[in-house]
């Protein structure tokens, strides 16, 4: 495979991934109006703009996990299995990336990485959990008035806000490792194009380039 780009994501896969970001971050932005008391002057027209759009993206962001399911299914549910697939090794590998290897390059110690590194790992685990509890609790606030218990409501308000913040935290280091990590900021290719250099997959993936290879040779 050498000197070729080697298939990372599919474009259900790469649809799901932009319809995702933009929706969350529109959701983030107009949430913001919401929440943010200093932004108190978008009440009014502009509030009622910014609820609106909110909703509208929510949609979108409600939607997106369904478009790989359609387009590509098998991929995605193994690429997510994989993902909540932990052991003593990703625990390890984890602990490597966090303490040197993103901070100096230096890989003493860090466990041959699959498809996803455990960072990768723990950041489709997080948002896939965050995403879970900010779908739910929206809807309730979005639903639920007049019909739930206004505990819920406030409850819905409180997990709503603080799912959005780690979600966020998550979402800037992954566009730090993707866009301007020189370590990293390769695996771009991999949402715009779909493709990974084969040294690139060699390098951070090394695991899941040897399955990769097996299956190209016909080795069991």
């Amino acid at each position: 495979m050498d000197g070729k780009a080697i298939v990372r994501f599919s474009a259900g896969e790469r649809i799901f991934h932009w319809v995702y970001f933009v929706s969350f971050v529109m959701l983030a932005v107009t949430g913001a109006f919401l929440y943010v008391p200093w932004l108190a002057f978008a009440v009014g027209e502009a509030g009622e703009t910014s609820r609106l759009l909110h909703r509208l993206f929510a949609l979108g962001f409600l939607a997106s996990p369904l478009l790989p399911l359609f387009m590509a299914p098998r991929r995605y549910l193994r690429n997510l299995g994989e993902a909540f697939s932990w052991g003593s090794e990703d625990v390890r590998g984890l602990w490597v990336i966090l303490t040197r290897y993103y901070w100096s390059g230096n890989q003493r110690g860090l466990p041959p990485q699959g498809k996803f590194t455990a960072g990768q790992k723990l950041h489709v685990v997080v948002q896939f959990l965050a995403s879970a509890v900010i779908g739910v609790t929206g809807l309730i606030l979005w639903f639920g008035r007049g019909y739930v218990p206004v505990g819920w409501l406030g409850w819905s308000v409180l997990l709503h806000g603080l799912s959005v913040v780690v979600a966020m935290c998550f979402v800037l280091v992954h566009l730090y490792m993707v866009v301007v990590h020189p370590l990293t900021n390769e695996a771009i290719a991999a949402m715009t194009l779909g493709t990974v250099s084969d040294d690139y997959a060699r390098a951070h993936h090394p695991k899941w380039y040897a399955a990769l290879e097996r299956r190209r040779t016909g080795r069991s």
